[in-house]
């Protein structure tokens, strides 16, 4: 038998499962990129814009107010500046046409008023708000209430305090100021008020001056999502060029320097992948050239029978020898044919059935038998009722390959076992003889394709240990090669994970 001796080539199933279903009519076609980025640009920016739009709003009516405040609190000191005490009453000493100038003002209404302590108009428009009254005055009857919005600590060369308000007057909205200073010893109230005209205009142009610098950011962020973008994609146009120039021999990887450092990781997958293809191209080549090489051989030998037979047509060893060379010749067309199968074990199991290993083995057995008898084998065998999720036609073939190689390369007089049973979640097959073994030095090398040993005492191709192999990585599960009894021959050990046993059963009495 053509085995190896305490040694271990493992073979993991390589996670292949067939991935989840995914429906093609439901995957959205792909965006791109600046498409993408101005989604997700949308509600930040709105967001921000909003909230900006809200405190530029309120900075501008801050500013504005703040600056005709002064300006308001300007001239109210302007007439208090006038004011004068003759004959033990306050006088403002205001002409018409001071008064006049006062007033000027070519866009709002200004107003005015002075008043001392006792109530009495000395200048100005007397029903200008806020009264300065008693209590009981105001009940009786007074102008439109004020809104005093601020008081600041400024004060006139007296040192009085200085109110601003808002109200409504003469259906216009004003905007006033107003403080109580003394002069001479006698208290007067001094209000001044103004439309809103220049402010709301001075907002305004701010506001519009402020919403020109957003159009232009947005402006400018949707000619970078859009030029910048396609600018930035150009050397993905010429990876694409490049991938599409190339032959389908053409496996080299793709050069990282020629490509952003953002689809670095990209790109080495790509090589990567790449690099697996050029391996499998490599594989594939070899492994023609092999199967030609194989092929070549009893090919010829059948020519040389052909002719033999031609020429003694009465000569049975020739045509025995020529049945052997057909016999050969099939044997290892299936063989490439099984090998070919189980390198795509992995996609079959996609649409695993459910196989009781003990009627394969029952089917197979007296093929066994009989070449068992002709070399005078002790062949031995134990099988439970193991089932598990496969592809039959792989595994009979597995088992067929480590039988048949067991019997092939036993002495005549030497024994073969085969064990098939189920070890808790795991099938165990164990195929053991006392055969010659394998050297320490070849053991991993009886795996792969065409391998033989140099004194191999039987013919054969080097296809069935690869076979198994592959069928095993195939079904997720570990093959192992060990030393016989007592350390001679070899003994085959697979693992393959088992059904249920419920299962297992339903399926055997079905």
């Amino acid at each position: 038998m053509q085995t190896t001796s305490a040694s271990k080539a493992g073979v993991a199933s390589n996670s292949g499962e067939a991935g989840s279903e995914i429906g093609a009519t439901t995957r959205r076609a792909g965006t791109s990129l600046p498409r993408s980025l101005l989604r997700a640009l949308v509600l930040p920016i709105a967001t921000a814009l909003l909230t900006g739009g809200v405190f530029g709003y309120r900075a501008a009516e801050k500013v504005v107010s703040s600056a005709y405040d002064q300006s308001l609190s300007n001239l109210a000191n302007g007439i208090a500046n006038r004011a004068r005490v003759e004959n033990g009453e306050v006088t403002i000493a205001l002409s018409p046409e001071a008064e006049a100038l006062l007033r000027t003002d070519t866009v709002d209404d200004i107003y005015f008023r002075v008043r001392d302590d006792f109530g009495r108009i000395i200048a100005g428009d007397a029903d200008l708000p806020p009264p300065e009254t008693s209590e009981s005055d105001t009940a009786a009857g007074s102008p439109t209430p004020f809104v005093e919005t601020s008081t600041s600590a400024g004060a006139t060369a007296t040192g009085s305090r200085i109110s601003f308000f808002d109200a409504q007057f003469r259906d216009q909205s004003i905007r006033g100021v107003r403080f109580h200073p003394v002069v001479d010893g006698q208290g007067i109230y001094v209000t001044v008020a103004e439309t809103l005209g220049k402010r709301r205009a001075a907002i305004r142009d701010l506001l519009l001056g402020f919403g020109l610098a957003v159009f232009l950011v947005l402006a400018a962020i949707a000619a970078v999502v859009r030029y910048g973008i396609t600018s930035g994609l150009a050397s993905l146009h010429h990876l694409q060029s490049e991938l599409a120039e190339r032959s389908g021999e053409d496996l080299a990887p793709v050069d990282l320097n020629q490509v952003p450092l953002e689809i670095h990781a990209l790109v080495r997958a790509l090589n990567a992948l790449l690099t697996r293809l050029q391996d499998a191209h490599t594989a594939q080549r070899k492994f023609l050239q092999d199967a030609a090489h194989q092929l070549r051989t009893p090919l010829a030998g059948l020519q040389v029978q052909i002719e033999l037979l031609r020429s003694q047509q009465t000569d049975q060893t020739v045509a025995a020898n020529l049945r052997q060379s057909v016999k050969r010749v099939t044997r290892l067309a299936n063989q490439l044919l099984a090998l070919a199968r189980a390198e795509g074990a992995h996609y079959l199991m996609a649409n695993a059935s459910s196989v009781d290993l003990a009627k394969l083995i029952d089917e197979m057995l007296d093929d066994w038998l009989r070449i068992a008898d002709e070399k005078k084998i002790d062949f031995g065998m134990q099988r439970d009722i193991s089932t598990l999720a496969g592809d039959p036609t792989l595994l009979r073939e597995l088992i067929a390959n480590l039988v048949d190689n067991a019997l092939k390369y036993t002495p005549a007089g030497g024994q073969v076992t085969l064990r098939c049973e189920r070890v808790g979640d795991v099938v165990e097959i164990d195929v053991t003889d006392n055969g010659p073994g394998i050297p320490e030095h070849e053991r991993e090398r009886v795996f792969e394709r065409f391998h033989r040993l140099p004194d191999a005492p039987a013919t054969g191709s080097g296809l069935g240990l690869a076979i198994a192999r592959e069928t095993v990585g195939g079904h997720r599960g570990s093959i192992t090669v060990a030393s016989g009894a007592d350390g001679e021959g070899t003994c085959i050990q697979v693992r393959l994970p088992a059904k249920p046993a419920t299962v297992s059963l339903a399926s055997r009495s079905a």
